[in-house]
């Protein structure tokens, strides 16, 4: 318990340090609720955050089979989604705006939000205008869960003005060393706890 309420409060502070994912959309369903959050990618480079929906359960502890998350990119040009090698599930992208991936494993609630489920990886071209804004239209469904959609907001903001994982950032990683180590470590640790609830 106690080390769940440090990852918490490590993963608070980073968020509000670093930034990439302001507040979204929600969807207040039964069994399911999930959060949409909206994300800021920098020109010529990727989000810091994969983009996905956060989903807990209204009905306590529960598993459920055949998950699906849908994907849908509109309105901004040259940003692009893409599958990330974190989601664990299967992925199809017929184009660099549309992403389906299913999960073959039983999805776990223990009590816990489950974040970004089954996620993408947002990028800007070097084309892309700072301050253009889109939207990312999501789909969830499972086995015994009526299909749900929810919009997350995309914003392609001024490369320095966020950490990308491409280009030159030496000033800003100074700056931010501390707090990338603990990202890392919590990033393990969360990895593991995730993994631990998703039972074959």
């Amino acid at each position: 318990m106690a080390l769940t309420g440090v990852l918490a409060t490590a993963g608070v502070l980073i968020a509000t340090a670093m930034g990439p994912v302001h507040a979204g959309g929600t969807h207040q369903g039964d069994p399911i609720s999930a959060a949409f959050p909206d994300i800021d990618v920098p020109v010529g480079g990727t989000a810091i955050d994969p983009l996905g929906p956060s989903l807990w359960s209204t009905k306590g502890p529960a598993t459920y089979t055949g998950a699906k998350v849908s994907y849908e990119l509109n309105g901004v040009a040259g940003v692009s989604i893409a599958p990330s090698d974190i989601g664990g599930g299967d992925c199809d992208q017929p184009s660099a705006t549309r992403v389906v991936c299913t999960d073959p494993r039983p999805l776990s609630f223990e009590g816990e939000t489950i974040e970004q489920y089954l996620p993408v990886v947002v990028k800007a071209a070097k084309t892309a205008e700072a301050g253009d804004t889109g939207t990312v239209t999501i789909t969830f469904s499972a086995k015994g869960v009526e299909a749900f959609t929810g919009t997350s907001k995309v914003r392609v903001v001024e490369g320095e003005e966020r950490l990308p994982v491409t280009g030159s950032a030496a000033g800003t990683i100074g700056g931010l060393g501390l707090l990338l180590l603990g990202a890392g470590t919590a990033g393990v640790l969360i990895a593991r706890r995730r993994r631990a609830r998703f039972t074959a």
